[in-house]
């Protein structure tokens, strides 16, 4: 299971920069690291410049890192069946011309057509399927971190008081297909509607699941980007206090665009101002790790200029140890992390080790198919690639602290 950095604030305050410049960094320093971005105007492409898509792709010239611009439109369509493939779904099969004529059949296809997956969207369900899409990821063992540029923090907000939406949402959507098809659903039943309905209810405890990941320490940590002006400033410390009404921690701050110190009677005059806010951010987080960056004088964009980036924020890149320990990572906004997965190769067997941080044993499955070992955790399987054949009535299983340690055995030659 990989861990989770969170890079969240108000929008215009670099939060891009901050998560792309702080995956380059891990990834450089050995760590497989994939970067997620929310953003539908793929900031992120244009940071990194190079293109990404809706599914984690190499970045070119960077070993150990992906990135992925999720679609959320598209992430909608394929979690909820459309109405208007439910309604032809239902049309297919018992429906007689006797009992509808076709004019008024053809006039409820339309409308129905006419209602698109953007139009059920509600404040805070984009960023829903955001997580949902990234939870994929965190219980993917191919990837020992995830980063999330997230969308501005009001956003992340109103997602994490989702689950008190969801129902009222949920009733809203059964009333559009039963308007739209309720002579239909008289005649043939409600197997159409039970069907949204499962889903729908089935993804309600998706989300309340992906909060307790996200406000689950030991998994997720979540830095705050801002810039010394009072606006900023301001969200920062509310976004703290609302972050915190859903346990979920603040590991650091970072202040973007100090205005450098330079013998400059403007400049001097503007730092002396953001100086009063970097005072105030210092006060209110005492207790927690404060990076500031000066600006530069050039833009931040592209690889090279993000990796430099990237060492002014966590120091000198590193060689993360190759082993199931936790070792704390970054100078200036240190976190604990550790590998997600581990595989050592011996004389008669192979020893493969998974963090799982947060699971449970009863919700772990094991099988093998040729040369493969699947490991299902909460119904979701990880796929193992091995260089030899799988036999799960040799392999010998230990869950403990978080660690899940298999020894499959090699095949006698």
């Amino acid at each position: 299971m990989g861990q989770l950095w969170l890079f969240g604030g108000k929008g215009g305050v670099g939060k891009t920069t901050s998560a792309c410049s702080t995956a380059i960094w891990t990834a450089k320093s050995g760590i497989k690291t994939l970067l997620v971005s929310s953003d539908p105007a793929h900031s992120t492409s244009d940071s990194l410049n190079f293109k990404l898509n809706n599914e984690p792709t190499p970045v070119k010239g960077i070993d150990n890192l992906w990135g992925l611009e999720l679609d959320l439109e598209a992430t909608l369509e394929s979690i909820m069946p459309t109405l208007s493939s439910a309604l032809e779904n239902t049309s297919s099969g018992n429906f007689s011309p006797f009992m509808m004529p076709s004019e008024e059949m053809d006039e409820i296809k339309d409308e129905v057509s006419n209602i698109n997956s953007a139009q059920l969207m509600l404040p805070g369900l984009d960023e829903a399927l955001a997580f949902d899409r990234l939870l994929r990821y965190v219980e993917d063992t191919e990837y020992d971190l995830i980063i999330f540029d997230t969308a501005p923090t009001g956003h992340t907000i109103r997602f994490l008081s989702l689950p008190e939406l969801l129902e009222l949402w949920t009733n809203k959507v059964l009333k559009i297909f039963r308007a739209m098809g309720g002579i239909k659903t008289m005649l043939f039943g409600s197997k159409q509607e039970k069907k949204i309905k499962e889903e729908l209810e089935r993804f309600s405890k998706r989300v309340a699941h992906i909060r307790r990941i996200i406000s689950n320490p030991e998994i997720t940590r979540f830095t705050l980007v801002t810039i010394p002006e009072s606006m900023a400033v301001s969200e920062t410390i509310r976004a703290s206090n609302q972050l915190s009404e859903f346990d979920i921690d603040i590991n650091g701050i970072i202040i973007n665009r100090l205005t450098p110190d330079l013998d400059h009677e403007y400049l001097i005059s503007r730092r002396n101002i953001e100086l009063n806010y970097v005072n105030e951010l210092s006060e209110y987080f005492a207790n927690k790790k404060i990076a500031k960056i000066e600006l530069g004088n050039s833009d931040i964009h592209g690889l090279n200029s993000l990796e430099e980036m990237g060492k002014r924020l966590h120091g000198e890149q590193i060689i993360f140890p190759e082993d199931m320990g936790v070792h704390e990572i970054s100078e200036n906004l240190p976190i604990n992390l550790r590998r997600s997965k581990l595989i050592i190769d011996e004389e008669d067997k192979t020893i493969i080790k998974l963090h799982l941080a947060g699971a449970i044993k009863k919700d772990l499955s094991l099988r093998g198919e040729g040369n493969q070992l699947f490991v299902g955790i909460n119904e979701r399987e990880n796929v193992i690639h091995l260089p030899h054949i799988v036999d799960v009535n040799k392999t010998s299983a230990k869950f403990s602290n978080d660690v899940l340690k298999l020894e499959v055995q090699k095949p006698l030659v």
